[in-house]
């Protein structure tokens, strides 16, 4: 099948080059501007010599007439972050295919697996849908679950992922290609949107979440994400790394009741949460080097007190 490929990241690349050993002909790739691209899918592309786009505008009318002119029979999107509009997603006799990082409909929308994790999900859905105008909206092709540990990272759940998404993509393009997909309409009913998460969305306030809720959110958002943060003497602490302390032991929210080599031990609203790896924002240094046992990071019952 004649393939043309929009992607971006390592994500966009693992995929492209499985398109490739499966024999499908990739006919051209398109990929972020020069600077903002990821990844390496241009220099695939320029190595197996095909023609390579790095638009501004997707949706330029000279970019949809180039496009056209490679006479694809689908377009795969992986990771590639520009909306695609018509008259660009009617080119295509098998459609626009995009390949996205959450179970649909319940998780439509940005960072799906962002979100997943901050949510406790035990497992992440992987999708590929047809585009349609709609967002996250069309037809599902296909799907891969896989099982996530409670202390896994977001780091972790894209390394998983990186290694389902090209069979999820092949699977698809081979079902295409012979007539055999099963598609399935997306149940309007379980829709949810989930909106782009901001860096400041990271803030953790003690007395405002249970340790599981905390925990969660810090692995949702470890590197390369910019991470949940919280606050110790008025400076801004980058929370890196907690587990779940197996042990059930209470205290005042925000507190410190434990420091040694395996973490500090933190009460949220029910119990405490090990951190294991913490920084401080404004000259990177180990937290752990600094802290004194009793003291308290972001509440807002400290708030009310005065600064913390």
């Amino acid at each position: 099948m004649r393939v043309a490929f929009a992607g971006n990241q390592e994500r966009g690349l693992v995929c492209l080059r499985a398109a490739i050993a499966a024999g499908h002909e990739i006919v051209g790739v398109v990929a972020h501007p020069a600077g903002s691209a990821r990844g390496g899918v241009a220099e695939e592309g320029a190595r197996i010599g095909v023609p390579v786009f790095r638009p501004q505008d997707v949706n330029h009318r000279s970019v949809v007439d180039s496009l056209a002119e490679l006479s694809a029979d689908v377009l795969v999107l992986v990771g590639y972050g520009q909306i695609l509009r018509q008259p660009l997603i009617g080119l295509y006799r098998h459609g626009c295919i995009n390949l996205h990082g959450g179970r649909l409909p319940q998780y439509r929308g940005s960072s799906p697996m962002n979100w997943a994790l901050i949510n406790g999900e035990r497992e992440i859905t992987l999708s590929a849908i047809v585009l349609d105008a709609g967002v996250d909206t069309g037809d599902v092709l296909g799907e891969r679950t896989f099982a996530v540990g409670v202390d896994e990272t977001i780091a972790d759940v894209h390394a998983q992922a990186n290694a389902f998404f090209p069979e999820l993509l092949v699977e698809v393009l081979r079902g295409l290609d012979d007539g055999t997909d099963r598609r399935r309409q997306q149940e309007e009913a379980d829709a949810a949107y989930w909106p782009l998460r901001l860096p400041d969305d990271g803030l953790l306030v003690w007395d405002q979440v249970t340790a599981r809720q905390a925990h969660d959110r810090i692995r949702a958002l470890a590197p390369p994400y910019p991470g949940a943060f919280t606050f110790w003497r008025g400076r801004r602490v980058k929370l890196l790394r907690s587990v779940l302390e197996p042990r059930v032991i209470k205290g005042e929210p925000g507190r410190i009741y434990a420091l040694g080599a395996n973490g500090m031990l933190v009460c949220a609203t029910d119990r405490c949460l090990r951190i294991t790896s913490a920084i401080l924002e404004d000259d990177g240094s180990d937290l752990s080097t600094v802290v004194s046992r009793y003291d308290e990071f972001a509440t807002a019952r400290k708030a009310l007190l005065g600064p913390v």
